[in-house]
């Protein structure tokens, strides 16, 4: 568990970390690459790695373009090639059978998949696999202003989305308030209001005191 959280540790601070605002709740962490595949390819190595290979140690190394994740020992001699990723048979049981216990995997064998639909939910390439000698699984990296400016556009989106909730929910509701509710400045709050009036999504009814706002009924 501690080689485990120090490998968390160390990716997250060398990894691109932004941030979701929904509504008022708590901001949301989006990592560049997914942090529900990271967390499954650390647990997949610590399981499945040859122990008794003390000459060998579970590897994380982060290129400009990728991330690869190495332990020592392949394949299992009684999974098949063209069962990996449907089947599991782990050397250390006694290991996952500890993630298991405090829910940290779902059940034998989904590791893999469901570090393929964490990547293709975020748009990212399939990662690949080294099966023989050492196991590897590898992601690439998406270059990094796209992933800032992907990561900037969803953060925008979930401030105009929670703007429009909370003037719906009190139409007198002040930019004061909407600053206070989201967690950013007022400032922030009038550039995309003034981008909510441009769209024809909010309008506004009155003067500044004691005005109200309007969201526009979709056709």
């Amino acid at each position: 568990m501690r080689q485990y959280q120090q490998a968390l540790h160390w990716l997250r601070n060398k990894l691109d970390v932004g941030y979701i605002i929904e509504g008022t709740g708590p901001r949301k962490e989006v990592w560049e690459i997914p942090d529900t595949a990271l967390k499954e390819a650390i647990i997949n190595a610590l399981s499945h790695r040859d122990y008794y290979d003390k000459g060998a140690r579970i590897t994380i190394e982060l290129f400009s373009d990728r991330l690869e994740i190495s332990n020592p020992g392949g394949l299992v001699s009684v999974i098949k090639e063209h069962e990996f990723g449907t089947r599991s048979h782990s050397r250390n049981p006694l290991i996952f059978g500890l993630f298991e216990r405090i829910n940290m995997v779902e059940q034998i064998g989904s590791g893999i998949g469901r570090i393929k639909s964490a990547m293709k939910k975020h748009g990212l390439p399939e990662p690949s696999f080294g099966l023989e000698g050492m196991f590897s699984v590898e992601f690439k990296r998406p270059a990094k202003e796209k992933t800032r400016e992907k990561t900037r556009e969803k953060t925008r989106e979930k401030t105009r989305e929670a703007i429009v909730r909370l003037v719906s929910e009190n139409a007198s509701i002040t930019t004061a308030e909407l600053a206070s509710a989201i967690g950013i400045t007022e400032k922030g709050v009038e550039y995309q209001l003034n981008k909510l009036k441009k769209d024809n999504v909010v309008r506004r009814e009155g003067p500044a005191k004691g005005g109200k706002w309007i969201v526009s009924k979709k056709d």
